[in-house]
């Protein structure tokens, strides 16, 4: 599925914080564990503090994402070290294994979490009877301990590793992500009318007789913003972001609302969507299907004639979409070739914003944001789910028209809802570590790229001069992976703060209800504010929509369902591009060193973006290399590599 700027893919996992020389340390420390094989690292909560290497018996105590307190103990080359000292909270109560006999005992393996221990079954739930080598599902029921494993109750049996989907149902299960909705919020999907009824439309502004249009990937069903363009006076523009009122349907505190607070986010895999809505709201009724009448917030934003904004002014509004392109249709458009059965009109005004979404871009550009390009890798599926082959995703014109439109969108947002006082779910993106910048620097300049002196105290403009810099570069493309992977994660927060990555002082998300809980959130409070702008009263400091809400709680919730989110997409992209190298175990390929390691080099494939280890080997970081598939394990998504 087509992603958004700032993509999700684009935030990598965190890399450990690194050392900054001398510190007093605390005596022990909280975080969250990201497991790594044989060691891990415990994220640290604290800015001051770098995250910590633990290694030994105390990690058996805990599993991927788990919050623990470690005590920290001598680490090699000063680099502090730890083990944990007590679990303060589980990120999950299911483990996910491949079913063994061992001793006379039946005992669950883990797959994608190579440092956990095996699983002791007690007892498998009815009507599931035990087969050596399937998939299971088990609910744990005792923790382990460093005298004694985990132990559970198998739940839920999956089916073998090697049959399609069974691995990517593994993934979803492992996190805890559910497919199947309650019984109470189907049946409130169900009472919703299967189309917009006559006393909707009422007090909503129409946005039928000028071209509104879609512009999405070609296997989307979910679509939550429409577009719309008219030329205003002196050169200017009047854009439109028209967006999906999910508001309108979901009602906070009713069961569609409360699942979609837990989910926070879809899920998007390879052979599969896992929606924060049902299908019926997600796919039908609130999604913006061609020539159907539907239900939309509206934002109209004028632009003068260099692309910067003015004004912005929000309604409750319908439209009916007049045409449902997908990305390649909408370049062929742009590129001032013919697609049949396209209004001229229609084709006129998505010409006309082109033009503006450059404009945009350059003007955005100026205020020192960010610009990446990193490729996206799609795994192909067939009807199975079983992969056929992974494509590069090239950025075409249409993917940067929609991102700014939607930016401008989400800006606006966050300035009428700062201005109203109003409670929303900002965007911040904080400004990247020091400490990270010169790791950086020291990096680039492996790659024989100067990173600008003004690094430290203006990073914004410097980092833009890289990006420059690397233009037409052979690893340019490395150059933006590293960049990206040295900057902060961008989270959900009740505060406002800046968005570093795209330069903005206010920013929030507004443009995706259907698969976003904070952009839901954040279409309550417009309608709020419109509806006291309208003469609908209301005391000052009390908003409905967020009593009853701890807003940072949402926040952090909200940004943790994310990163599990995305741990999920990747992982699922990595077990089924190992599953397509499998038949390449033996052959020598052609791969671009990203990382130096005291392990040995990680290097990339640049045609699937498949990462692995070439274990004890040397190299250059970004330099060219030949490298031999030695092994392959699907069940983690892991290559293993060794000099060719």
């Amino acid at each position: 599925m087509t992603r958004r700027y700032p993509s999700r893919r684009n935030e990598p996992r965190r890399s450990p914080r690194p050392a900054r020389g001398r510190q007093q340390a605390p005596a022990a420390v909280q975080g969250v564990i990201q497991h790594h094989g044989r060691f891990a690292f415990l994220l640290s909560e604290s800015p001051a503090q770098q995250d910590l290497l633990l290694r030994g018996a105390s990690l058996r105590l805990a599993l991927d994402g788990d919050r623990v307190e470690a005590r920290l103990t001598p680490g090699r080359e000063g680099r502090p070290a730890g083990e944990i000292v007590r679990v303060l909270r589980r990120a999950r109560q299911t483990v996910v294994g491949v079913l063994e006999r061992k001793e006379g005992r039946w005992l669950a393996v883990p797959e994608e979490d190579a440092a956990a221990a095996p699983i002791q079954i007690d007892r498998f739930e009815r009507g599931l009877k035990p087969q050596p080598g399937t998939v299971v599902v088990v609910r744990v029921t005792r923790w382990p301990t460093l005298a004694a494993p985990a132990s559970g109750v198998v739940q839920e049996t999956l089916g073998r590793p090697g049959e399609p989907r069974v691995r990517l149902q593994a993934v979803l299960r492992t996190r805890e992500l559910p497919e199947a909705f309650p019984t109470e919020t189907l049946e409130e999907a169900r009472g919703l009318p299967d189309r917009v009824l006559p006393e909707a439309w009422a007090g909503r502004r129409p946005f039928f007789d000028e071209p509104v249009f879609t512009i999405d990937g070609e296997d989307a069903k979910d679509f939550d913003d429409a577009v719309s363009l008219e030329a205003t006076a002196g050169g200017g523009h009047r854009l439109g972001v028209h967006i999906a009122d999910v508001s309108h349907y979901v009602k906070p505190g009713q069961p569609l609302d409360r699942e979609a607070k837990r989910r926070a986010t879809s899920v998007y895999l390879p052979d599969r969507v896992v929606p924060m809505l049902p299908p019926t709201l997600s796919d039908d009724l609130c999604s913006l299907r061609p020539q159907v009448e539907r239900l939309t917030l509206s934002c109209l934003i004028e632009l003068d004639a260099r692309g910067r904004p003015l004004s912005a002014r929000f309604f409750e509004s319908a439209i009916r979409s007049w045409r449902r392109f997908t990305y390649e249709e909408a370049e062929t458009v742009l590129e001032g070739r013919a697609v049949a059965g396209i209004e001229p009109r229609v084709a006129q005004t998505l010409r006309r914003m082109g033009d503006l979404a450059r404009l945009m871009t350059a003007e955005r550009l100026r205020r020192g944001s960010l610009d990446f390009l990193l490729p996206e890798h799609k795994v192909v599926v067939d009807a199975q789910g079983t992969p056929v082959r992974v494509e590069k995703r090239p950025r075409l014109a249409s993917h940067r028209l929609i991102e700014e439109f939607m930016l401008a969108a989400n800006e606006a947002t966050a300035r009428e809802l700062k201005g109203a006082a109003a409670p929303l779910l900002h965007r911040i993106h904080e400004e990247p570590d020091p400490q990270r910048l010169v790791e950086l620097a020291r990096e680039l300049a492996k790659l024989g790229i100067q990173a600008p002196s003004t690094l430290a105290r203006d990073p914004a403009r410097a980092l833009q001069e890289v990006l420059r810099r690397a233009q037409g570069h052979p690893l340019e493309e490395t150059v933006h992976f590293l960049t990206v992977r040295s900057l902060r994660q961008a989270v959900y927060s009740e505060r406002g703060a800046i968005h570093f990555g795209l330069g903005s002082k206010a920013y929030t998300h507004f443009t995706s209800p259907i698969r976003r809980y904070p952009d839901l959130f954040n279409h309550r409070a417009i309608r709020e504010v419109l509806r006291r702008r309208a003469g609908g009263g209301g005391r000052r400091g009390q908003w409905p929509y967020a009593a009853n809400v701890d807003v940072q709680r949402l926040a952090v919730h909200c940004s943790e369902r994310e990163r599990v989110a995305v741990d999920a997409e990747r992982q699922a992209v990595d077990i089924l591009r190992a599953e397509l190298l499998r038949r390449k175990i033996g052959q020598v390929l052609e791969a671009v060193v990203t990382k130096m390691t005291p392990a040995g080099m990680l290097v990339a494939l640049p045609d699937s973006g498949a990462v692995g280890m070439v274990r004890g080997a040397e190299g250059r970081l970004g330099a060219k290399v030949r490298v031999k598939l030695d092994s392959v394990h699907e069940g983690r998504g892991e290559l293993e590599f060794s000099p060719a």
